[in-house]
């Protein structure tokens, strides 16, 4: 009964956050609209909602188990924490109307209630320990990478905005929508995190951080098509992102197969008798 549950309420979180990135990808304007803001930055509108979608493909994973996944729940709690305290800041500075700020908190309030009765015993307070199979290590290293890089860029999108700025060479010009895409690439980080604290659990996570950087490729030739990048720029990020997917393919396949390596069984021990 509790398994159905956790199911449905993943699955409605899922839907949502997908919802909300087409929203933002194709209609932009709309999607804003609602919170009562214009499209300021086109490209940053363009490139939170793929991070969406990522977080997205991470819910509907715990939702096909969420006993197994049990600590995607605690990462959806901690983004519906981040999401509301992002929300009274932006509703601190004005960056969205009053009305959109009591429903979004709202929202994210019943939906944190719901994950966290949708969690399953033993994550509310048994820890659960975890043998890390030297198979495992180069794979395990990899996420552990990633997963830091998502939150550096997180807190660089975030709280310090100024330096993912000067990094990336690009112009702030919306603070708010690039706040989201940091939440999104929290969610990333943390779902990378979680799989790396326990890859025979959560292997299937792994094509969380995969999807991310294929959307991101495909995202590129749109980009180069709406004249915002130059193939240089593609270029670069062709090659970062495809050497990512190619080693998380890498490493997930050599980890799996040896894993499915029968370790040889020991030698029978006499008993004597008497």
């Amino acid at each position: 009964m509790r398994d159905a549950y956790g199911r449905a309420v993943l699955g409605c979180i899922a839907m949502c956050e997908l919802g909300w990135a087409l929203a933002f990808y194709f209609w932009p304007a709309r999607a804003l609209g609602l919170l009562g803001r214009g499209v300021i930055d086109p490209v940053i509108c363009r490139q939170y909602p793929l991070y969406l979608a990522s977080a997205a493909l991470a819910y509907a994973l715990a939702a096909t188990n969420p006993r197994r996944y049990a600590g995607l729940i605690l990462v959806c709690i901690v983004q519906r924490a981040v999401e509301v305290a992002a929300a009274a800041l932006d509703l601190r500075t004005h960056a969205i109307w009053p009305a959109a700020f009591a429903w979004l908190a709202a929202l994210e309030v019943i939906a944190s209630v719901a994950l966290f009765a949708a969690l399953p015993p033993r994550a509310r307070g048994e820890r659960q320990e975890s043998v890390l199979d030297p198979r495992d290590r180069g794979l395990v290293r990899l996420l552990r990478g990633f997963g830091g890089l998502e939150i550096f860029w997180f807190l660089a999108s975030t709280i310090f905005v100024q330096l993912g700025s000067r990094l990336l060479n690009w112009t702030l010009a919306d603070p708010y929508t690039t706040q989201q895409q940091g939440i999104a690439l929290l969610v990333i980080g943390l779902a990378s995190l979680c799989a790396a604290s326990n890859v025979a659990r959560y292997r299937t996570i792994v094509w969380v951080p995969i999807a991310s950087q294929l959307i991101g490729i495909a995202n590129s030739f749109n980009e180069i098509r709406l004249g915002s990048i130059g193939w240089g720029v593609a270029a670069t990020q062709w090659t970062i992102e495809s050497s990512l997917v190619v080693a998380f393919v890498y490493f997930s396949r050599r980890s799996l197969r040896a894993s499915s390596v029968e370790a040889p069984r020991p030698a029978p021990v006499a008993v004597e008798s008497g």
